[in-house]
C-alpha cells in the first residue's frame, strides 16, 4: 500500500532496531531533494513496521531512525514529531491505494462490475501488504483525533468511490450513503479481524463472499429507506408501551429494593445528568443516603458501580427489545420492531447513549470490557435474531454485525440530530443478506402501516 518493503528473511531482535531499508547509492550524481525522499521514505517504512508490529505507543523516534537509518537531524528535518510523521504517513498510504483501486476499474464500462472491482482492489490491497493494512485499520485511534479524523476522510473517499460507481448505472442507483457506509463497515469489520489474527491468506479466500455480501444490498428498493427512517413502527395500542421511560436525575422511575439497588439507582441518575467522569463515591454516597461502609459492602469504587447501572439499563433495553420482536406480524417484521425498541431505548437513555463514546475508561478495565460487552450485546440483537430459518453464513453474520455497529454508532449515538432515525436502514442492513432488499423493504413497510 506504498511503503517501502523489509526484505525477507531478515529478522531482529526486540530492542535491536537495524535499517533493513534499502539506502539510495551514494554519488555525486543525488541531489539533495532525491537523498531527502529516500530517507522520507524509509522513515515511512520503519513507522509502518513499528506500529503494525506494536503499536503507536510503542514507537519511538529513536527507535525509527535506527530502523530506517537515518539520523534524528534528517528526521526533524522531515517532521516535526512522532505524530507528523504518524499522520503523514497513513496519507501517504491512503493515497496511493486510492490511487490504485480508481485504476483497477479504469476502463471498465459494465457498471455491475465496477463496484465489484473497487471492493475486489481494497481486498487485494489489503493482502498484499497486511502489515500496512493493519497500520491503517487498526492504530488511528490510538494517534489522537487528528488521525482519527483523518480516517473519517480516508473512509468517505473509499464510500464515495462506491456511490458513483452506482450512479453511473443505466438509470443510476442512488444507494443511501448510511447503507454505503455499512457495507464498508462489514468489509473492514471482517478485514480487520482476520489481519490483526495474522489470517492474510483465510481472508484472500474469503474476498468472493465478502463482495458478495456487500452487492446485496445496492438496489431501488433501498431508495425508500430514508423515508422509511423518519417513520415509526405501530403500536397496537392495547399493548402496555413498548420502551419505558428511563430514570432521571429528579426522577423516581425504577424504585429500588436494598442498599445495592439504591446505589445503582443513584449513580445511574448521577451519570445520566453529570456524566461518568464526573462521577465519585462521595456524591453516590450523598445521592443514596449511605455510609461508606454500606458502599464498600457492595462496589470496589466507581467503576464497579457505574458499570452494574450500565448493566441494569443494557439488560433493560435487550428485554425491551425482544418483548417487541414478538410484536411483529412475521419474523422480518419482528426484527424491524426489535431494532426499533433498542433505538428508541438507546436515544432516550443518556446512560446508554453516551457509555459507548466514553473514553475515560482504562483500557482493560472493567468499565472498558463491560463497554465492548453491551455493544456486543446491541450487535447481536440486531443481527442474531434474523429470520428462522434463513441464517445468514457467520461470515455474512460478521459482516453485517460491523456494518450495523458502525451506523448505530455514527448516527444515533454520534449523530444526536438524527436521534433514533435509522431503525429501518439498520434493519434493512441485517435482513437483506437473508431475504432479500425488496422482501426486507416491504417487511419494514407492513409493520410501519398498521
Amino acid at each position: 500500500m506504498g511503503a517501502p518493503r523489509k526484505p525477507k528473511g531478515l529478522e531482529r531482535a526486540v530492542g535491536e532496531p537495524e535499517a533493513p531499508f534499502a539506502k539510495l547509492r551514494p554519488g555525486p550524481g543525488q541531489s539533495a531533494s532525491n537523498v531527502a525522499a529516500d530517507q522520507s521514505a524509509r522513515i515511512h517504512g520503519a513507522m509502518i513496521e513499528i506500529v503494525a508490529d506494536r503499536g503507536y505507543e510503542a514507537v519511538k523516534v529513536r527507535e525509527l531512525v535506527l530502523l530506517a537509518g537515518v539520523s534524528s537531524r534528517a528526521f526533524y528535518e522531515a517532521f516535526s514529531s512522532k505524530e507528523d510523521c504518524f499522520l503523514r504517513t497513513y496519507e501517504m498510504v491512503v493515497r496511493h491505494a486510492a490511487k490504485r483501486i480508481v485504476a483497477a476499474q479504469t476502463g471498465e464500462h459494465d457498471w455491475r462490475e465496477r463496484p465489484r472491482l473497487i471492493f475486489a482492489a481494497f481486498a487485494e490491497e489489503l493482502q498484499i501488504e497486511p502489515a500496512t493494512a493493519r497500520f491503517v485499520l487498526s492504530e488511528a485511534h490510538a494517534a489522537g483525533h487528528a488521525a482519527i479524523e483523518q480516517a473519517q476522510r480516508a473512509k468517505h473517499t473509499f464510500e464515495t468511490m462506491i456511490g458513483e460507481s452506482f450512479a453511473r448505472a443505466p438509470n443510476g442507483i442512488a444507494v443511501p450513503p448510511m447503507v454505503i457506509e455499512g457495507m464498508v463497515a462489514g468489509i473492514g469489520r471482517v478485514s480487520r479481524t482476520r489481519l490483526l489474527a495474522g489470517e492474510e491468506e483465510v481472508l484472500r479466500g474469503l474476498t468472493a463472499e465478502l463482495i458478495k455480501w456487500a452487492l446485496c444490498y445496492p438496489g431501488k428498493s433501498a431508495n425508500g429507506l430514508a423515508e422509511l427512517d423518519r417513520g415509526s413502527v405501530w403500536r397496537n395500542t392495547m399493548l402496555e408501551p413498548l420502551v419505558s421511560a428511563p430514570a432521571t436525575a429528579g426522577g423516581n422511575e425504577w424504585p429500588p429494593a436494598g442498599d445495592r439497588a439504591v446505589i445503582v439507582t443513584a449513580a445511574g441518575k448521577l451519570a445520566a445528568v453529570y456524566g461518568y467522569a464526573h462521577l465519585t463515591v462521595p456524591r453516590i454516597r450523598s445521592a443514596a443516603s449511605v455510609s461508606r461502609a454500606v458502599f464498600n459492602t457492595y462496589f470496589e469504587g466507581v467503576e464497579d458501580c457505574f458499570v452494574a447501572a450500565l448493566d441494569e439499563r443494557a439488560g433493560d433495553a435487550l428485554s425491551q427489545a425482544s418483548r417487541a420482536q414478538t410484536a411483529g406480524r412475521d419474523a422480518s417484521g419482528g426484527t424491524y420492531r426489535a431494532i426499533a425498541a433498542l433505538c428508541e431505548q438507546v436515544a432516550d437513555d443518556p446512560i446508554l447513549a453516551s457509555v459507548c463514546l466514553a473514553d475515560d475508561f482504562v483500557l482493560n478495565s472493567i468499565g472498558a470490557r463491560s463497554r465492548q460487552r453491551v455493544m456486543g450485546a446491541f450487535a447481536e440483537q440486531f443481527v442474531e435474531n434474523g429470520p428462522i430459518g434463513e441464517r445468514a453464513s457467520d461470515l455474512s453474520i460478521e459482516a453485517t454485525a460491523g456494518a450495523t455497529w458502525a451506523i448505530f454508532n455514527q448516527h444515533m449515538i454520534k449523530g444526536w440530530s438524527q436521534r433514533n432515525q435509522i431503525a429501518a436502514t439498520l434493519s434493512f442492513m441485517v435482513l437483506a443478506p437473508t431475504v432479500g432488499s425488496l422482501t426486507a423493504l416491504t417487511a419494514i413497510q407492513r409493520e410501519q402501516s398498521g
